[in-house]
């Protein structure tokens, strides 16, 4: 038995090749979404720590306003004699959604350095820290042993680009 086609009438339904070329396309598609997607959620992740720095330095400079010091001690409560200071109504601060943990590093009477610790992976801007003069830092990472792990913004204009880089967006 042959079977033979109606002529006038066209065929409904699609052919092998328009459905794998339709496959292709979106293939192709996701596969420039994907990236471009990762790297805009990272962006809001970041965004978390930049904040809690900035609240943070603007808390540290209260307490000096308040102790005509800088604390070195993070502390649920302030204590001027103590050199304690409260950053976050907590001995161990963590962002709101827990993608940061904030510390003290070279913490004294007159100088400090707010930090930010990603609990994710972000190769590219590492650690964010913010010191006492307003000056802007990452810390790779994975930076090679021995070599200067902190990019700060007055270094040079190739690191100002890249704390620019992680900081401004």
């Amino acid at each position: 038995m042959m079977l033979l086609r109606r002529v006038g009438k066209p065929e409904l339904g699609f052919t092998l090749i328009e459905l794998m070329i339709v496959v292709a396309i979106i293939s192709i598609l996701a596969a420039i979404s994907f990236p471009a997607y990762d790297a805009y959620v990272i962006r809001g992740k970041r965004a978390e720590g930049r904040a809690m720095l900035m609240d943070a330095a603007s808390k540290m400079e209260k307490h000096y306003g308040d102790c005509l010091k800088f604390g070195t001690n993070i502390a649920a409560a302030k204590d001027c004699a103590a050199d304690n200071v409260n950053l976050c109504g907590a001995a161990a601060c963590l962002s709101e959604t827990d993608k940061y943990t904030l510390s003290l590093e070279n913490a004294g009477a007159n100088s400090y350095t707010v930090v930010a610790t990603p609990s994710f992976d972000d190769t590219e801007c590492g650690t964010f820290k913010l010191k006492h003069t307003g000056e802007k830092c990452i810390s790779s990472l994975d930076a090679p042993a021995g070599a200067a792990a902190d990019t700060c913004s007055t270094a040079n204009a190739a690191s100002a680009d890249a704390v620019a880089n992680c900081w401004g967006r």
